[in-house]
């Protein structure tokens, strides 16, 4: 009997302690809960900050590509007008270069030439380049075809003249260069020239 009692407080003490474990993990879960909602919210907060961030370095790239291209559009306007100073420079030095070799115009041709080389140095430093005119190919991107000359002489496309000079600032042109182009002439028509004079 006296077994069976220390049995029976065995037993009691027991389901005591395991209530007790219970009792403690039920007061427990309040704060896992919290812990863990505090993880969540750490989490959810960590990623909103990181698209934050994203978006505010696409902001920072898009303003300075903004920036960069009101830039270049200030400069290509300004340039675009003293083309026409650049293309009175040329003018005046081939004219002078068709007149005889007098001292007095020698002495202008060195002074026109030499400000038509700032001129030209002053457009280098704002990466304006010049489009390739006589002796090109044709790109209707960058040349303007003023004329167009039927030969068979020529390749169609070749560029035989340059009227005026085009220029691009970087990538972006600035105005197109007029040229004359070469075209081959209708096949049809080459066959009846061809046709008139073998029968003559």
């Amino acid at each position: 009997m006296g077994q069976e009692i220390e049995d029976m407080e065995d037993e009691s003490s027991e389901e005591v302690q395991a209530e007790d474990i219970v009792g403690e993990e039920e007061q427990s879960n309040p704060e896992v809960d919290i812990i863990e909602n505090l993880k969540r919210e750490r989490d959810e907060n960590y990623d909103l900050l990181l698209r934050k961030q994203a978006e505010f370095e696409n902001f920072r790239k898009r303003v300075v590509k903004e920036k960069e291209e009101e830039r270049l559009s200030s400069q290509a306007a300004v340039i675009e007008k003293l083309l026409n100073i650049a293309d009175s420079f040329e003018k005046g030095l081939d004219s002078l270069a068709q007149e005889s070799e007098e001292s007095t115009l020698e002495t202008y041709r060195q002074g026109y030439g030499l400000m038509l080389k700032e001129f030209k140095l002053v457009l280098e430093k704002f990466d304006v380049t010049e489009i390739p005119g006589f002796g090109a190919w044709f790109d209707p991107n960058v040349h303007e075809a003023v004329v167009r000359e039927v030969t068979t002489e020529h390749e169609e496309g070749k560029i035989l003249e340059e009227y005026r000079k085009g220029y691009m600032i970087k990538d972006r042109l600035l105005r197109p260069a007029q040229v004359k182009v070469a075209a081959q002439p209708d096949s049809s028509l080459v066959d009846e020239e061809k046709l008139k004079e073998s029968q003559k």
